[in-house]
């Protein structure tokens, strides 16, 4: 079936009697989308599964070595920071392409050269093209694709990701990854020559809904989102590491088991809950903080193991799914280029980089003080996530871009439904509450402001709109609870 769209504007349009606009409906996928989803899911799957430390098997050496696999990780993640600094939104084909031909020349050397030095320069080169082409593809994911191909590029990453990462650890022969790695990265680059130019200036050029006044409160999902960088995949990782070198390969079939089980989970979440990002916020805590605990237990309890790698699997998967979905919808509700870049260098080098540094210094350390170490750290992460779950929650509401998340793409247009009544940003936040049901003492408490002062704005909301009760309140704005 399809869906009619704007060719101006080329956005997403309900077609008539449609009702299930949720994210998950997989008919709000787009054609002319299609080459942006298929290289997030097999580039980032690429890199992750191949050329990061985050999936470097301590017991068995993979396409790169560990070591090698640690420097360009870390050369990637810097070479992404800068480069979202750098690149515009209009030049991301032109950029992607310089990108790709360096990234394939650099491999090419890699295979073919055996010298040390000269794979460890082609390796280099490579990593800092591979940041150029992050950034490139990461312009079209947020300000092009809406809600839909956004939750299933990065759901569908993640899944090969798993995959990907059970198959090398299971296979033996060396020749088949590296033809595995040489195809999955051709193909993926390849998807480049249909990216059109076109579509980011249509983008920039066609007149848009006024965007959302940007509060501070949203810069929460960075330290938020660089938290679970560092505790998912740099001390999970380093955790792993040791357990593995301990108790055998199977710890780590079962924790990549675990992040298969957090990509099927993560979109039935998204299907059939409502607060669907603080479900999965709290999820990928508890779940990564629990296998902690488990951990100070294995010398012990050796049949803690299985549930200790699952869950360190199923926390891990889902919070670097929602990392990066939650960029693309704040990022293109808002319009802010200034967020994803602030993103990429709080994720990239604060929480990748310093994932990368404590996991690798656990992985140094003995298994008996790394124990107490995972007990003490899962406590006070859980303690510290009591205080931050509520801010984030308030956070959701007060921004809109959490309801946004759940629907297949970010929706601007209803802000003239409160425009139109000359209501200010404050009464708007105050009338999407009481839309919602909130009382005016608990839309004091999510707001912070005192009570007094949210009957005020009741006040100015009902004689703007001409209405004395909120069943009226609720009768003129039945267009937006709708939706």
């Amino acid at each position: 079936m399809e869906y009619p769209m704007s060719q101006e504007k080329n956005e997403l349009k309900p077609a008539e009697g449609e009702v299930n606009y949720n994210v998950v409906n997989l008919k709000w996928l787009r054609r002319q989308n299609l080459p942006y989803v298929l290289i997030w899911i097999l580039y980032y799957a690429w890199i992750i599964a191949f050329a990061t430390w985050w999936t470097a098997s301590p017991l068995t050496e993979n396409v790169f070595s560990t070591q090698l696999r640690e420097l360009m990780h870390s050369i990637t993640l810097v070479s992404s920071a800068a480069f979202v600094f750098i690149i515009r939104k209009e030049w991301f084909v032109k950029t992607a392409r310089i990108g790709a031909v360096l990234i394939i020349i650099g491999m090419s050397v890699f295979f073919t050269v055996p010298n040390a030095n000269v794979q460890t320069l082609s390796a280099v080169i490579s990593s800092i093209a591979m940041g150029c082409v992050n950034i490139s593809i990461l312009i079209p994911y947020v300000f092009l694709l809406n809600n839909t191909e956004k939750l299933y590029a990065v759901v569908g990453s993640n899944l090969l990701i798993q995959l990907l990462s059970l198959f090398l650890e299971l296979n033996t022969q060396r020749s088949i990854e590296w033809v595995l790695s040489a195809v999955i990265l051709a193909v993926s680059l390849g998807t480049i020559a249909f990216f059109r130019k076109n579509d980011i200036v249509e983008y920039i050029h066609v007149p848009k809904p006024d965007q959302p006044h940007f509060q501070r409160r949203i810069y929460l999902s960075l330290l938020f989102n660089c938290a679970v960088a560092i505790l998912c995949k740099g001390v999970g990782k380093g955790i792993l590491n040791v357990v593995a070198e301990t108790v055998g390969a199977s710890v780590l079939t079962w924790y990549y088991i675990g992040g298969l089980a957090g990509c099927l989970l993560y979109v039935l979440i998204y299907t059939f809950t409502r607060k669907a990002y603080i479900w999965l916020g709290n999820m990928t805590f508890a779940s990564v903080a629990i296998s902690f605990m488990l951990n100070a237990y294995l010398d012990h309890i050796p049949g803690l193991t299985v549930p200790f790698a699952a869950l360190l699997g199923l926390g891990s998967t889902m919070g670097m799914i929602n990392m990066y979905y939650i960029l693309g919808v704040i990022g293109k509700k808002y319009d802010s280029m200034r967020y994803v870049r602030l993103y990429i260098l709080f994720i990239g080098v604060f929480g990748g980089g310093s994932g990368i540094a404590v996991g690798t210094l656990i992985s140094m350390g003995r298994t008996l003080e790394l124990s107490v170490f995972a007990s003490i750290f899962s406590v006070v992460v859980m303690i510290a996530f009591m205080f931050i779950s509520p801010i984030m929650e308030r956070a959701e509401y007060v921004n809109v871009w959490g309801l946004d998340s759940q629907q297949a793409d970010v929706d601007n247009e209803q802000l003239h439904a409160f425009q139109k009544y000359r209501l200010s940003r404050r009464e708007i936040q105050v009338c999407k509450l009481l839309l919602q049901g909130y009382t005016m003492r608990q839309i004091s408490g999510i707001l912070s402001i005192a009570y007094p002062t949210v009957n005020t704005y009741c006040t100015s909301i009902y004689r703007k709109t001409k209405i004395n009760s909120r069943t009226e309140l609720l009768q003129v704005f039945k267009d937006y609870i709708n939706n």
